[in-house]
């Protein structure tokens, strides 16, 4: 019953991406297509074939070890005690993001980050069609931040047409950094989940964006796109030393974001029990995002535990939901294995209402004449990037 559900959800969720589409007549459907059977080839692939489900369980404990050794570095500047507790998150989680960071600049540093973005970007060019620009910038967004992941093709954002900076935005909001992939394993979410998500959400927020905004200029599928080598180091040691000031600052931002915005969850209930209201905030969240959950296969029941989490994503951010679901699944009443993956992959991307002004930020700053295009498709690529999140949970849910 609940996959059926997930078809209905998927259905509407097409539906309402072709609605909102402001080019009906060009929408690429071969693409469409072709997007969602990667997707479901993906998903099929991880949690239906063994050795593949394998293979992605010891990626998944890889970055349990890439945790243990970030925990023995954080050990060594502040203490055993508080590195293995489990209460100071700006240490165990804080840490962890600044050593991935590390190791990202060096593997960036050798060529090796740029070879897996190549094949990633070469993958989905020659499947779904899409142009250069979008498929290097998706492709890094599996691994990067977003502003990173766009600074590597910061030399063609001034002539991207406004198909290729739709994908690229909503890309960028639809996936997670290597960095925060760790962290959010630190906090006990499921790495295979997150890993599969990942890699799944890539081509769905391509294929979302196309359908908002289909491309109708042929000459940008054909233009050639290289990389850009602005990060490259003078060796080894200053890629190390520079990776860790990248990931402090990541580290740094997350943390005084939630400083803030769990801050102001607890000032707008306290606000709501003052004036007399019988729900807080996430209960207010859950009301309006329950049937979404729904939707995506998860049963009633659970359904009205997942909303909040989905609305808390979408209008704060996805580290605060993933606190929620650790804490549920510690609770008495832990959600069942199948809405636990469903939710865990919902739940996987930077669409919220902060990279909206990230977004603008960073690629104002690559492009200054392309500011009003880029202010103005800012809401429009949240709107692409949690549509194809839930797009890619509705999908996985169906395999599971």
């Amino acid at each position: 019953m609940e996959n059926m559900i997930g078809v209905l959800g998927i259905a509407l969720i097409l539906g309402l991406c072709v609605l909102l589409s402001n080019n009906r007549r060009h929408i690429n459907w071969r693409l469409v297509v072709t997007g969602i059977a990667l997707q479901v080839a993906l998903a099929f692939l991880i949690l239906k074939v063994p050795q593949v489900r394998g293979l992605f369980d010891y990626l998944g404990s890889g970055i349990q070890s890439l945790l243990d050794c970030a925990r023995e570095g954080v050990a060594f500047v502040f203490g055993d005690e508080l590195a293995k507790s489990k209460f100071v998150f700006a240490l165990v989680i804080g840490g962890s993001i600044i050593f991935v960071g590390a190791l990202t600049n060096l593997a960036y540093h050798f060529g090796l980050l740029q070879r897996v973005v190549k094949g990633l970007g070469f993958l989905l060019r020659r499947t779904m069609g899409v142009s250069g620009a979008e498929a290097l910038s998706t492709g890094a967004e599996v691994f990067l931040g977003q502003v990173e992941s766009q600074m590597l093709i910061s030399r063609y954002i001034k002539v991207v047409t406004q198909s290729e900076l739709l994908g690229i935005m909503a890309a960028a909001m639809a996936t997670i950094s290597g960095s925060a992939l760790v962290a959010y394993v630190g906090l006990g979410i499921d790495p295979t989940y997150l890993l599969m998500a990942s890699f799944m959400t890539a081509p769905s927020a391509l294929v979302v964006a196309k359908i908002l905004i289909p491309e109708t200029d042929k000459e940008a599928l054909t233009r050639e796109v290289v990389l850009s080598d602005d990060r490259k180091s003078v060796n080894f040691i200053e890629a190390l030393s520079d990776g860790a000031e990248q990931g402090w600052e990541v580290a740094r931002n997350v943390m005084v974001k939630l400083i803030a915005f769990i801050a102001v969850v607890y000032l707008a209930n306290k606000m709501l029990i003052g004036v007399g209201s019988p729900w807080t905030l996430q209960q207010m969240l859950g009301a309006a995002f329950t049937p979404v959950a729904w939707l995506l296969g998860v049963p009633w029941d659970e359904a009205v535990r997942v909303g909040p989490l989905l609305g808390t994503k979408t209008i704060l951010n996805e580290f605060i939901s993933y606190v929620d679901l650790a804490a549920m699944q510690k609770g008495d009443h832990p959600l069942s294995p199948r809405t636990l993956m469903i939710t865990t992959v919902a739940l996987c991307g930077f669409a919220n209402l902060s990279s909206i002004a990230i977004n603008i930020g960073g690629l104002t700053a690559m492009a200054p004449e392309r500011k009003a295009d880029i202010a103005r498709l800012g809401f429009k690529a949240l709107v692409a990037a949690t549509l194809a999140s839930w797009l890619t949970a509705a999908l996985a849910g169906l395999f599971m």
